[in-house]
């Protein structure tokens, strides 16, 4: 452990009271100290305690154990390949041998292919807009919250002070411009248990201003918070540059750190991780920390979730653009309020840290990391792993490039990156597999989501959009008149047009009201949020922009789909590249703090 850590063993070992941080447990000759005096250690703040700072050179030493004999990563490079086989496979046989073979043999099995699918989109689109309204108004309560809220909250039965749960914030950055992490850590350092954070800077050694960066952070956030601290994660033969091998280094080493050397308790430390661009509600770490109390024991097995908004800039990129974060963030919204829906962690996430110890960490051999790390951790916890919703909003800019064209081209490559998630579909067929401690529902629940996110939704709106025009020719029998029984043939063709003509209709009212309700209710006057009064963001010009979501949806979701899925089976590797930020524009003008993380409340006018 080193000569801190041996020195702090030895002084633990006979019996010496440390200086540790808050929610840290003493030790008495390897038994637990006196209620009254971890009482005083657990009601500290971040100040009164050891300090986490500087460059951590240290990592936990615990590794992956080899699943498959040691050939885990042959066996998902080759499963790798099938998102791509799926597609193509299905849009061929729906298109050729269907309409050819299918058509002329079976037209009625033909029909019912597409009237389930039909059945199936149209139901998944009511219960996505009722879910949104739900989390739009859910939302809009929350966001009005005194910042005093959480922590006065009632907790009977808790095992636990508020004071006591430490939040270790890893913030992965690669050459990202000082101003935008900037952004970020204000977010943070002006969170209500600001002085129960420690962030830790997750940097790359590629990065040759790494250090100096995360050192002029340092000396800015660093008095704000309980601790700040930065980790340059080493380029190591085989594992894959990017946030995933950033994380897994900076978790390790806040793990040395902060328990081996300091020994402070690991059930009280809550880790979370972000992009570079993130700006937390004011209120997030508090109802984290809040739900980690109430939750009891199972507080071990749980994923917390926020709500992922990717709206703060939408008005400084092109339609098309605007467009697709603006679906984007409104379907996240729908996701977290479905009470039938099981939501899987999107970029901004926390978790116990030693339930990211059980699972060894993040995976250094991946890009994708989310939905990753959540698959890592169910398997590692025997199926006991399920996520908590936080329906606090936060937010994560759109890709910004040099000019109008350079960031619709950097989008779509955002896009690319994010469906190259499908590649999880290998390693989850892999877990689900050998994983035989999860229970089965469990594990075909997980496989079903998957699928139906990565595969069969991109599939079914692909083959939705050529039908009319492959099986439109079907006659269809339509009761006319239910009293007499009344009937007309019409074509299949006629039919669909009608229904996607209604339903393309009320999703542009119902992104337009959601749209809206978000920027007036939710988003305006957050920290960092450019929500620009009049011009593009009101009336008909507003509408006109939001007009684009079938292009948007088209070039910017199922074409990189595609383009993801192809490159899969020509390679597994990827050459991750991080998105363009800023753009050059200048920062928007902040609204005054309110205090509150969100909406303004009116409570302190003079701000």
């Amino acid at each position: 452990q080193g000569p801190q850590g041996s020195q702090a063993l030895s002084r633990a070992m006979k019996g010496e009271k440390q200086s540790l941080l808050g929610g840290s447990k003493v030790v008495y000759a390897g038994t637990e100290a006196p209620r009254s005096v971890n009482s005083i250690i657990e009601s500290a703040s971040g100040p009164a305690a050891q300090r986490v700072e500087g460059l951590l050179y240290e990592a936990d030493d615990r590794q992956p154990d080899p699943v498959c004999w040691g050939y885990d990563q042959t066996i998902i490079s080759v499963l790798a390949r099938l998102p791509f086989l799926h597609t193509f496979a299905t849009i061929s046989f729906f298109v050729y041998f269907g309409h050819v073979w299918l058509l002329m043999s079976h037209p009625a099995l033909a029909v019912g292919v597409i009237l389930f699918f039909v059945a199936y989109g149209v139901t998944r689109f009511w219960i996505m807009w009722i879910s949104a309204f739900r989390g739009i108004a859910i939302l809009n309560t929350s966001d009005k919250r005194d910042p005093s809220y959480f922590r006065d909250l009632p907790r009977p039965g808790a095992t636990m002070l508020f004071d006591s749960v430490y939040h270790a914030v890893m913030v992965p950055a690669y050459k990202e411009p000082l101003d935008k992490l900037r952004q970020t850590l204000d977010t943070i350092a002006s969170q209500s248990v600001a002085r129960n954070i420690i962030v830790c800077m997750a940097m790359e050694e590629r990065d040759p201003k790494g250090a100096e960066t995360a050192e002029t952070l340092r000396a800015e956030y660093g008095p704000r918070l309980a601790g700040f601290c930065y980790a340059i994660h080493p380029v190591v033969q085989g594992e894959v540059p990017g946030k995933s091998s950033n994380e897994n280094w900076a978790a390790r080493c806040i793990k040395r750190k902060v328990v081996d050397e300091m020994r402070i308790n690991p059930d009280n430390v809550v880790i979370t991780t972000c992009d570079a661009d993130t700006f937390f509600h004011n209120n997030y770490f508090a109802a984290v920390s809040h739900n980690f109390i109430i939750d009891g024991e199972g507080r071990y097995h749980k994923f917390y979730l926020p709500v992922t908004n990717f709206m703060p800039n939408v008005y400084a990129v092109p339609a098309i653009c605007d467009t697709r974060y603006t679906v984007l963030s409104v379907g996240r919204i729908s996701e977290m309020a479905n009470p039938l829906a099981t939501p899987f962690p999107l970029a901004i996430y926390s978790l116990p840290l030693r339930l990211a110890h059980r699972a060894e960490y993040w995976d250094p051999f991946v890009i994708p990391e989310d939905w990753h790390m959540y698959f890592r951790c169910v398997f590692a916890d025997q199926g006991r792993v399920e996520p908590r919703r936080i329906m606090l909003l936060v937010g994560t800019e759109a890709v910004e490039g040099k000019d109008y064209f350079d960031t619709i081209r950097e989008t779509y490559d955002q896009s690319v990156r994010w469906q190259w998630g499908a590649i999880d579909m290998g390693y989850l067929i892999m877990k689900v597999c050998v994983g035989t401690d999860v229970p089965a529902w469990k594990r075909a629940r997980l496989l079903i989501q998957a699928y139906d996110h990565h595969l069969f939704a991109v599939t079914m709106g692909m083959c939705l959009i050529v039908a009319p025009f492959l099986y439109g020719k079907i006659p269809v029998e339509l009761t006319t008149d239910i009293w007499t029984g009344g009937f007309a043939f019409v074509m299949l063709k006629s039919v669909m047009i009608w229904v996607w003509g209604i339903h393309i209709i009320i999703h542009f009212a119902f992104l337009c009201s959601a749209d809206a309700m978000l920027r007036r209710n939710v988003l305006r006057n957050r920290m960092h949020f450019y929500m620009d009064e009049g011009g593009a963001s009101e009336g008909y010009r507003r509408w006109t922009r939001l007009m684009l979501f079938p292009v948007a949806d088209v070039f910017l979701f199922l074409i990189p789909t595609i383009h993801a899925h192809a490159r899969m089976f020509y390679s597994s590797q990827f050459n991750y590249v991080p998105s363009a930020k800023l753009g050059g524009r200048p920062l928007p003008p902040q609204v005054p703090d309110c205090g509150c993380g969100g909406g303004d409340t009116g409570a302190d006018d003079s701000a």
